[in-house]
């Protein structure tokens, strides 16, 4: 079979079908119909599947192109308000305590102040919540709401800049790595990085970009390195896996000094602004956290079979509820971090410190209690790297699918189009999860080629 010929016209229309996709994607929000909705998440990512594979085989269009696309649509998404997630009035909010209050947000919650302008715009679920975030974040949050004062727009698109600004120094990261502007438009470019991260406003951009400057870094530049990762989870601990993964990589494959460098300075500014911000008193929110089990995770069907199987054995219905969910996060914990580290360590015996680190980041976003569509944008930084593998696409369109999910909540009166999403976050997804944990678990130590694939040299180790 002929291959597809490649023309200037082609790639046009397809750029501008992704940036139309997008665009409607961040104006609708989750407020269009079901129906719509998936119509819209699924031609916009597949006109970017299929954009970056024509300029795979060959760029036509410049680069120009590009990064006036990758421009334009980040500052459309800073510019338009959040439509996917309201967690961003929750961080000005925090940001606020801080400014305004001068307390802390880890020992008080948006609602020991009533009269503050901020808070009627904080989800109901976070008001009485103390904040989950590092103390980066949270210093960062309080000089930008200091700034900003009383003004919801300024704040909310203080935060959306922040991680517009982290899209696009993680495309230019992308870029410098493998000289590809391909690979930096699946990043630029990705729907999930534009809509969900810069217009919801989520920190995420911020971790994927401290992560990927980290990898791409560590073997050259540990002290850097390891003080990039120390302030990545300083933002949000969930960092701290690839971060113990890229540790041992350099342990059993690179030097003991690099690992011990790296290991030293991350833990040294970890602690040191964890005390900073209180000690165990900033530390304590994490807890309430860790309980959290989002409806897609394989976790959420688990805690209800714990329960039902203590009920059964004579225990309270409150007693068992109570039991399962303080135990799923326990063994959520273990199952992640030794699927991460077999993955890591069958990766690592042909692989280099790329690849290794994404399958670990795979591995915590398919098998971890809680975790929301932004939170694959660590993944998605580091698999732009290796934009021309099956196993990216595939995780790629994994978290296109998490993005259609969730959130999902079965509705009062339900029909056929209302149940499509929360049956395919409660029923599909799970499955889903399953399936590609296993496969990434066994494609991880099948035995190696002994030849590398034509292509593959121009793609970071």
């Amino acid at each position: 079979m002929a291959a597809p010929v490649e023309t200037a016209t082609k790639q046009r229309a397809l750029l501008g079908l992704v940036c139309a996709g997008i665009a409607t994607l961040i104006v609708i929000g989750r407020g269009a119909p079901a129906l719509v909705f998936i119509a819209v998440v699924a031609g916009t990512f597949v006109a970017y599947a299929v954009l970056i594979r024509s300029l795979t085989r060959r760029r036509i269009i410049g680069a120009r192109a590009l990064i006036l696309a990758c421009l334009g649509l980040t500052v459309f998404a800073v510019a338009m308000p959040a439509r996917t997630s309201n967690d961003v009035y929750a961080y000005i909010m925090y940001g606020r305590i801080v400014a305004e209050h001068h307390a802390s947000p880890y020992t008080h919650v948006p609602a020991d102040y009533p009269d503050d302008p901020a808070l009627q715009r904080v989800q109901p679920v976070f008001k009485n919540t103390p904040s989950v975030y590092g103390p980066v974040f949270t210093g960062v949050s309080a000089a930008g709401m200091g700034a900003c004062g009383s003004s919801p727009l300024c704040g909310r698109m203080f935060f959306q800049m922040l991680e517009g600004l982290a899209l696009l120094g993680a495309a230019r990261l992308v870029l410098r790595a493998t000289g590809s502007w391909v690979a930096a438009a699946c990043v630029g470019l990705n729907p999930v990085m534009l809509v969900s991260v810069v217009n919801g406003g989520h920190p995420d951009g911020l971790v994927a970009t401290g992560l990927l400057t980290a990898v791409l870094i560590a073997r050259e530049r540990p002290v850097l390195a390891g003080g990039l990762l120390g302030i990545a989870a300083l933002i949000k601990v969930n960092v701290l896996l690839p971060a113990v993964v890229l540790i041992g990589w350099l342990l059993v494959r690179d030097d003991k000094r690099k690992a011990l460098t790296v290991g030293g300075t991350m833990g040294g500014v970890g602690v040191a602004g964890y005390l900073a911000a209180g000690g165990a008193r900033a530390l304590g929110p994490l807890h309430h956290a860790s309980l959290l089990v989002s409806h897609h995770s394989v976790w959420y069907a688990a805690r209800g079979w714990i329960a039902n199987a203590l009920v059964g054995g004579g225990w309270t219905q409150a007693r068992a509820a109570d039991y399962a969910a303080h135990l799923v996060p326990v063994l959520g914990l273990i199952t992640i971090v030794a699927i991460a580290l077999l993955v890591a360590g069958g990766r690592a015996r042909g692989h280099g410190l790329v690849p290794v680190v994404a399958a670990a980041l795979a591995v915590y976003v398919l098998v971890a209690p809680y975790v929301l569509p932004w939170y694959t944008a660590p993944l998605i930084a580091l698999l732009a790297l290796r934009w021309r593998s099956r196993t990216t696409w595939v995780l790629l369109a994994y978290s296109a699918l998490l993005f259609v999910a969730y959130p999902s909540s079965y509705p009062v009166h339900r029909t056929f189009t209302s149940m499509i999403l929360p049956t395919t976050a409660v029923s599909v997804l799970p499955v889903v999860e399953l399936l590609l944990l296993v496969t990434i678990a066994v494609t991880a130590w099948r035995p190696r080629p002994k030849t590398r694939r034509a292509g593959a040299l121009a793609e970071p180790s």
